[in-house]
């Protein structure tokens, strides 16, 4: 667990903190503020049924269930954190997809993993569709799922939703398809989960800049749905008669940061001439940074969404 000493949005846009720690160090969750580069070191963390540090091409990662059937892991937290505003950063791979395949998914896999906020336990998890989070009554799930469950009205068979008090039903709450390429495709995904005490934002790419857009954008009452300000936080995974490794790779998880200026290409505090025309270098040489939109394409919609956000400022 490295604890990082600076901050940059320049090139990566990803969370980072500064501490007085130099290196490699072991920080319990004193304050909330914890950066996990790998897993190496498992400190603060209860680790629950399948989930167990293990090595991979990523390095050291938190593999919640192999590719094997009906599997269940969970990692939380070993002590109840500030929940009341976060910001939360972490990237996953989901691989080796395998297993029966039931109408209406076409591909084997399953059945994800979810983001969990609960005021209950550092010991949960269960197998199956419900991804290890149905039943927490009390909680707020971010779920990254690969099988489409038509009892639950899932909108297909990789998507991103919200849901609460252990209902993985989508009954009203936002939820996002994820389709090209789909969640368990292999590809490493970095996630950003941020709540400032009202609203919360879900933003999904495949590489470390942040993307401008939120995939989700939802209000809630975080404190009121928990009955307290603080929680566990963490992870839980679960497979049925379909199967995948579902790895965390690396994750951090501070209270609330508020997100960067997103015309602000250089980071200088101002909206001028040179974030337009750095702007334009970045997009000509397809910078992630330019594509405001997040789709893998540098055209029309991202410099309209660059003027968009130019012509709005700085909060």
């Amino acid at each position: 667990m490295t604890i990082h000493t600076s901050r940059s949005f320049r090139f990566t846009r990803s969370l980072t903190l500064a501490t007085g720690c130099f290196g490699t160090c072991t920080l319990a969750w004193a304050g909330g503020n914890v950066v996990f580069d790998d897993f190496s070191d498992t400190t603060g963390l209860v680790l629950n049924g399948s989930a167990a540090a293990t090595t991979t091409g990523d390095g050291e990662i938190m593999r919640l269930t192999q590719a094997q059937a009906w599997e269940a892991g969970s990692v939380f937290s070993d002590t109840q954190v500030d929940a009341s505003d976060f910001s939360t950063m972490f990237s996953f791979r989901i691989s080796a997809p395998g297993g029966a395949i039931f109408a209406p998914n076409t591909e084997a896999g399953a059945d994800g993993f979810v983001f969990v906020v609960q005021p209950i336990s550092s010991s949960l998890g269960a197998s199956g569709g419900g991804i290890g989070y149905q039943g927490i009554g009390t909680s707020l799930g971010i779920e990254f799922d690969t099988w489409n469950n038509n009892k639950f009205s899932d909108p297909s068979q990789s998507h991103v939703a919200i849901n609460l008090n252990g209902d993985v039903a989508h009954t009203g709450l936002p939820t996002a398809g994820v389709f090209a390429p789909e969640l368990d495709d292999s590809d490493r995904w970095w996630v950003w989960i941020d709540y400032d005490g009202s609203e919360l934002q879900i933003r999904l790419r495949r590489n470390d800049t942040r993307p401008v857009n939120a995939l989700i954008t939802h209000t809630l009452d975080l404190p009121t749905i928990m009955g307290q300000n603080t929680a566990f936080v963490g992870f839980t995974s679960a497979t049925g008669a379909a199967w995948a490794n579902h790895d965390i790779i690396d994750w951090s998880y501070t209270p609330f940061v508020a997100p960067p200026c997103p015309a602000d290409i250089n980071n200088d505090g101002d909206l001028n001439f040179f974030d337009v025309s750095e702007f334009l270098q970045l997009f000509d040489n397809q910078d992630p940074i330019a594509d405001f939109n997040a789709d893998d394409f540098w055209n029309f919609f991202d410099i309209s969404a660059f003027l968009t956000a130019f012509a709005d400022g700085c909060p």
